[in-house]
């Protein structure tokens, strides 16, 4: 037996887990919404951990991680990095970008790969690909969070 910090309580908390699972090969419209710069764990290096969120179809609201080793003694692993971040830059428009929020909320179509499951990992997704997006997003939902433009003002986005 073992005593809670705090009862645990699901009347009127309908919050569960979100669904990490590798989702199936194909295209799918996402946007970034958060970025981060890391230190590796071996501690050589450095890498930009993407996270895009699913914006249309069947997967919409599923979140995807890509990093990117862009600082690594693999020179190899560098190259890779930097070919992807510069398809990801292509396809949202940016010819240079020195902040890697410059890429936040824009739509981008991206193709994904499953990754089988090893004996300690289970199946993911790789991306393959990145491309602009050309279609226009038609659900609109009451969006809760606010992304910020030129100005100062914020700006509501329909994926949020």
């Amino acid at each position: 037996m073992a005593t809670l910090p705090q009862a645990a309580n699901t009347d009127g908390n309908k919050e569960s887990m979100n669904d990490f699972s590798a989702l199936p090969a194909g295209e799918y419209t996402a946007v970034i919404i958060k970025s981060q710069y890391k230190e590796t764990k071996a501690k050589t290096g450095h890498y930009l951990q993407l996270q895009f969120k699913i914006i249309e179809g069947e997967q919409k609201g599923r979140m995807l991680f890509e990093n990117l080793n862009l600082d690594n003694p693999n020179p190899i692993a560098v190259e890779i990095a930097n070919k992807e971040l510069n398809s990801i830059c292509q396809a949202c428009g940016k010819a240079a970008v020195s902040d890697s929020e410059e890429l936040h909320n824009i739509p981008i179509r991206m193709t994904l790969k499953v990754d089988k499951a090893t004996a300690t990992q289970p199946a993911s997704n790789s991306a393959t690909k990145f491309e602009a997006y050309d279609g226009e997003i038609t659900t609109v939902e009451e969006p809760t969070a606010k992304a910020p433009v030129a100005g100062g003002k914020a700006k509501k986005l329909p994926w949020d």
